[in-house]
């Protein structure tokens, strides 16, 4: 662990956040730093950096409130869009992203029934099922246009548990090793991959397969989903870059007037 007097950097830095004299974003970063001095595990660095970028995003939600009428760009909305910026679309994430929202805070920006179009690519499995899923399915209904479609995917909870029953994951974590190269266990046996699957390294709160989906979707007041494959969205929206990952991911299609 490093000493104290390592820590006063930091401290600082901290202090002029409390004042108003620097950004959260910086505070982030700070706080990342000092718990790796602290010597803390790269879950709860990961963990703590989103919380900070959640806290972030919510703060300027509140401020782009405060300015009605300049938050929709495109009637189609991509969230959790990550680095995967698609042309056409408004493109949302907890930080960096065309439009910054903390999802799991279970509130949109945007007017009722002003959107058209919403993706969702592995976003609802970082979300806890009764707390911030269903709270921001229910505010994608009321932002949804009665002929709006929703399109969903996650890690298929019944692929995974029958993959560990077939081969303990094996067929699985070469799926994921073809299309990141760089994928590794570090040298744990191939049912390590299971759990990477349910965890995450502390990301993932919940796996899905179409009944557990289906019930939050209704809890929310959508009607039931449709299970496709990624390439029904790709047909629907080309513009999309492929995935790859039929394999391991359950894909829903949800029309919101069905």
């Amino acid at each position: 662990m490093a000493p104290i007097a390592e820590w006063v950097p930091e401290s600082r830095l901290l202090q002029a956040w409390l004042t108003g004299r620097c950004s959260s974003g910086t505070v982030k970063h700070v706080m990342a730093s000092l718990l790796r001095k602290l010597d803390f595990d790269r879950r709860t660095i990961a963990l703590v950096e989103h919380d900070f970028s959640r806290f972030r995003a919510q703060l300027r939600q509140r401020r782009r409130a405060r300015r009605p009428g300049v938050l929709l760009k495109s009637r189609r909305i991509h969230l959790g869009c990550g680095d995967r910026r698609v042309p056409g679309w408004l493109n949302c994430d907890v930080s960096g992203s065309e439009l910054d929202l903390d999802l799991a805070s279970g509130r949109l920006p945007f007017p009722d029934g002003s959107v058209t179009a919403v993706v969702m690519q592995h976003v609802v499995e970082h979300l806890e099922l009764h707390g911030q899923l269903i709270p921001l399915l229910r505010e994608l209904r009321r932002v949804c246009a009665d002929d709006a479609v929703l399109w969903l995917s996650c890690p298929d909870l019944a692929k995974v548990c029958g993959a560990y029953v077939a081969d303990r994951g094996q067929a699985l974590k070469e799926d994921r090793c073809r299309r990141y190269p760089d994928y590794s266990l570090g040298g744990a046996p191939v049912q390590q991959f299971v759990n990477d699957l349910f965890h995450a390294r502390g990301r993932h709160r919940n796996l899905f397969d179409l009944e557990l989906l289906d019930w939050a979707l209704h809890q929310a007041g959508f009607p039931s989903g449709e299970q496709v494959m990624e390439a029904d969205l790709l047909t629907a929206h080309p513009e999309f870059p492929p995935r790859h990952d039929d394999a391991q991911s359950l894909y829903v299609r949800v029309c919101k007037s069905r």
